[in-house]
């Protein structure tokens, strides 16, 4: 019986509270997609074999290995690793107009923009770097952090030399 590799995100079952996946097989190129629950198209359910049970979390993108059930129509997951993003920090400056560091990583942009932020967590360093400390799926995790808190410092200090009051907290990640 042959393994194939596959990318999935599991879901607690409604019914028992596993963790489940579905994935349906790409019409063309006849690889398995890892798909959600409501999607159209014909899809298979992923179940957990009993040494990973308890050792993965939901909404996580995972890299798995998968494995036809015997006697049912689906597949188990015999491995999973979770997916890393390479991270990207960028900082945009647009002089008295737009004051912005942007961390990207996989689908997801993170924002720190102390002058029209439209939340708390997007206006102050500490509220950005709070949202990167809980991700888990950032690879060199610190580094990014590090380069983080010394863009946003740096931009923090250009905001003020171009006349704008920072309101942001200073305690951890503000200007020393």
């Amino acid at each position: 019986m042959t393994s194939e590799k596959s990318q999935l995100k599991f879901a607690r079952s409604e019914e028992t509270g596993e963790l489940i996946g579905f994935v349906s097989r790409h019409s063309k190129t006849r690889k398995l997609m890892g798909v959600r629950e409501d999607s159209r198209f014909g899809k298979q359910i992923c179940v957990l074999s009993e040494d990973l049970k308890g050792t993965l979390e939901p909404n996580i993108l995972y890299s798995v290995e998968l494995k036809p059930m015997h006697k049912a129509n689906g597949y188990v997951v015999v491995a999973a690793t979770p997916v890393l993003f390479q991270a990207h920090v960028e900082t945009v400056i647009v002089p008295k107009t737009l004051y912005q560091v942007t961390v990207t990583f996989g689908n997801k942009k993170i924002f720190f923009d102390p002058k029209d932020g439209k939340s708390v967590m997007s206006r102050t360093i500490d509220g950005v770097l709070e949202i990167l400390k809980g991700r888990k799926d950032i690879k060199y995790k610190e580094g990014v952090i590090t380069d983080y808190l010394n863009q946003a410092r740096a931009l923090v200090r250009r905001m003020e030399s171009d006349g704008f009051i920072y309101t942001g907290d200073r305690h951890q990640g503000g200007i020393q």
